[in-house]
């Protein structure tokens, strides 16, 4: 004859503060993390308030006297130009961003001469981007050309990083050869990104949506919902069963024994 174990509350007990003690923190911050990504619009947290359409219009008369033969000489193997202005030297200047392969390059549209941005102009065109107040200044310009810091793809470096010291500490980033604006990064966004990376469990790239701690985490919650299922039919539904059961068993017995004479 086959011996059966009975599961006994204890045991689903038991097993259900245990569950706990493993998932429980889990649960807490998948629930605070979610709250906090849900507070604030996409727009806000990808920084599209911190910054202003800068582009000054092209100049007519430069673009009218632009030279492309004397372009090609000297560049014979250029895949695209296209006209851009700039804020250099205090002033809108229209030049040419010529990309050859995957490098990028800014010439003066006028002499055809290569144009390297320095801390100067970058500071300038960050403060003719920034949208949040003229007074605002930027504190620090710095050239990125290596260890990327940890809220910026490094893919995208060689970079000029832009600070400012407004409320959520603005930073904005950009591209080193042509003065583009590549990303911005506030405290809110860095306070997501935070919260990303507890929500998925990926502490290191934080992208990876279904990584090993994950799936098992998923798993742990999911047996802590069952014992929980399973502990509430033993304190609430089976006594209300049993009671009903023993109302039913005295109620046939009344009537079986013909009740009162």
């Amino acid at each position: 004859m086959p011996i059966t174990t009975k599961i006994t509350p204890a045991k689903w007990r038991k097993w259900h503060r245990w569950l706990a003690l493993l998932v429980g923190l889990q649960l807490v911050i998948w629930s605070t993390s979610g709250v906090y990504m849900v507070l604030f619009e996409l727009g806000f947290i990808h920084g599209n308030h911190l910054v202003k359409p800068t582009s000054p219009p092209l100049n007519a008369a430069t673009m009218k006297s632009f030279d492309l033969p004397a372009l090609q000489e000297l560049h014979p193997k250029i895949n695209s130009i296209e006209f851009k202005s700039l804020w250099l030297n205090n002033r809108a200047q229209t030049v040419l961003e010529i990309q050859r392969s995957a490098t990028k390059e800014l010439l003066n549209a006028e002499t055809l001469e290569p144009i390297q941005l320095n801390k100067s102009d970058i500071a300038a065109i960050a403060q003719k981007t920034y949208a949040l107040g003229d007074t605002v200044t930027p504190i620090r310009v710095q050239l990125v050309t290596d260890n990327a810091p940890s809220e910026l793809n490094p893919a995208l470096l060689p970079v000029w990083r832009v600070d400012f010291e407004d409320f959520g500490n603005t930073t904005l980033y950009f591209d080193a050869t042509t003065g583009a604006l590549v990303t911005k990064r506030h405290s809110f966004w860095r306070g997501f990104d935070i919260m990303w990376m507890l929500h998925i469990m990926d502490y290191e790239n934080r992208v990876d949506i279904e990584n090993r701690l994950i799936k098992i985490a998923s798993v742990g919650n999911l047996l802590f919902l069952i014992t929980g299922l399973v502990l509430i039919y033993f304190s609430l539904i089976k006594p209300k069963l049993r009671r009903r059961n023993n109302r039913n068993r005295r109620a046939t017995l009344h009537d079986t024994s013909g009740g009162p004479a």
